[in-house]
């Protein structure tokens, strides 16, 4: 693969992320306000439930800001690369891989709270109305 293509399929996976990631925020936001307002005024109890859920939310909040953060640097870095006619060097290529790992291991823990806080809502019980 050519230097080229390999900078093209590098950034294409990075927007990817980039946009899931993003996606991931807005999901963490929405589940957070349902959340809040399942519980209503009152304060969960740590262990309960609803506050380990919002615990996790907050918890893939901060971790999103910080893969967010990571993904920047390393497309700053391609950037500066390919502005120097250079393809992936060695230590690109290890910073790629070891975030493709990163994120494929978030991915799978925000899927499983997400399966877990979808089927908790299923088993919520709709406020009665009078």
């Amino acid at each position: 693969m050519n230097k080229y293509s390999q900078l093209s399929h590098t950034h294409f996976q990075y927007r990817i992320w980039r946009n899931e990631l993003e996606m991931m925020q807005k999901e963490t936001d929405f589940f957070l306000s349902i959340t809040e307002e399942l519980i209503g005024a009152q304060e969960p109890a740590p262990q309960s439930e609803q506050g380990w859920f919002i615990n996790q939310f907050h918890h893939f909040q901060r971790l999103i800001k910080q893969l967010q953060g990571e993904l920047l640097g390393i497309e700053k870095a391609l950037a500066e690369g390919a502005l120097q006619d250079k393809g992936l060097d060695k230590e690109q290529k290890l910073d790629h891989q070891y975030f493709k790992e990163e994120i494929d291991y978030f991915e799978q823990d925000y899927r499983s709270v997400k399966g877990k806080f979808r089927a908790f809502i299923a088993q919520s019980e709709p406020e009665k109305v009078d």
